[in-house]
C-alpha cells in the first residue's frame, strides 16, 4: 500500500509542476488553489493507467496506518473541475468526470448516492463546496499538503513575563516574527503591527524534543488566499510554518 501511494506521490507531484502556466479561466470560479500552487497550471488529466490504479485503490486502509495520507489528492482533483463545468466547456468527457468524482467521494468517504440524479454542475458544486470546507478547516488542510517532511507540529505554547532576547527577526504583513533562545528551547513569537504578541511557542520536532535553532531563507515570506507561508530552515532541514494572514498560528512542518 505505501509503495503504491509513494508512486502515486510522485505522480501528482509531477502533475502539480509539469503544467504550463496558463491564464485561468473565469468561467467558474474555484478559490484556494493558489495555496496548493494549481491557481495557474495548465488542467492536465490523468493518463488512464494512474486513473485506473487510483479507482483501484482502498482509501480506506489508508486511514491512520500510515504517515502518508491521500488526501493530498484532493487538490489535484478539483483543479480538474473546471475543465468539465458546462459554463467552460460544452464538449464534457463525462467518463474521465464521474471517474474522478468517484475516487474523490472514495477518498473522503462519502456515499455516492449523495450524488444521483444530481446534474454536472451540481455535482462539481457539491465537491467544491466540499473542498473548501477542508480548506478552512485548519485540522485537516495538513492533510491536504504534498510533502515527505514529518508533522504537522504545533509546538508547546510559552509564556514568559519579561521579554525574550531577539537572536532573529522577520517583518512580515502583519508584524514581526522573532526568535529567541531560553535554557535548552528555541522560542518563536509571532507580534502585530503594535509590537503585542499573538502567539509564542517553543518550538519542538519529532517526540516532542526541543529543536536546538531556528533560521529564517532568504526571502522566506510567502503570501497565499489561505495562509502566510515562512520558509526556514532548523538543524538543517526544511522547517516551513503555516500562519493565517492576520498571525494566528497555524502548524508547520519539519524535514527529516
Amino acid at each position: 500500500m505505501k509503495i503504491r501511494t509513494l508512486t502515486i506521490i510522485l505522480f501528482t507531484i509531477c502533475l502539480t509542476s509539469c503544467g504550463q502556466n496558463t491564464n485561468s479561466k473565469d468561467c467558474y470560479e474555484i478559490k484556494y488553489l493558489d495555496f496548493f500552487g494549481l491557481d495557474k497550471m495548465e488542467i492536465v488529466k490523468w493518463p488512464k493507467s494512474q486513473l485506473d490504479g487510483l479507482m483501484k485503490m482502498d482509501f480506506t486502509k489508508n486511514k491512520g496506518k500510515s504517515e502518508i495520507k491521500t488526501n493530498f489528492i484532493i487538490p489535484t482533483i478539483v483543479y480538474q473541475l473546471k475543465e468539465y463545468h458546462p459554463s467552460c466547456n460544452t464538449e464534457i468527457d463525462t467518463v474521465y468526470l464521474n471517474n474522478i468524482l468517484e475516487i474523490y467521494l472514495k477518498i473522503r468517504e462519502i456515499d455516492s448516492k449523495k450524488l444521483l440524479n444530481k446534474s454536472i454542475e451540481e455535482k462539481i458544486d457539491f465537491l467544491r463546496d466540499d473542498f473548501y470546507s477542508q480548506v478552512e478547516n485548519v485540522n485537516y488542510l495538513p492533510k491536504m499538503i504534498t510533502t515527505f517532511d514529518d508533522g504537522p507540529f504545533y509546538g508547546e505554547d510559552f509564556q514568559n513575563k519579561s521579554e525574550l532576547n531577539p537572536i532573529k527577526k522577520q517583518e512580515t504583513e502583519f508584524g514581526t516574527l522573532i526568535v529567541s533562545k531560553i535554557d535548552d528551547k528555541t522560542i518563536l513569537t509571532s507580534k502585530n503591527k503594535n509590537g503585542e504578541v499573538i502567539w509564542q511557542k517553543s518550538i519542538t520536532g519529532l517526540s516532542d524534543r526541543n529543536l536546538t535553532e531556528l533560521n529564517f531563507k532568504e526571502n522566506p515570506m510567502e503570501y497565499n488566499s489561505v495562509a502566510t507561508v515562512v520558509h526556514m530552515h532548523s538543524e538543517g532541514e526544511r522547517f516551513t510554518l503555516y500562519l493565517k494572514n492576520n498571525g494566528n498560528f497555524m502548524f508547520y512542518f519539519h524535514s527529516w
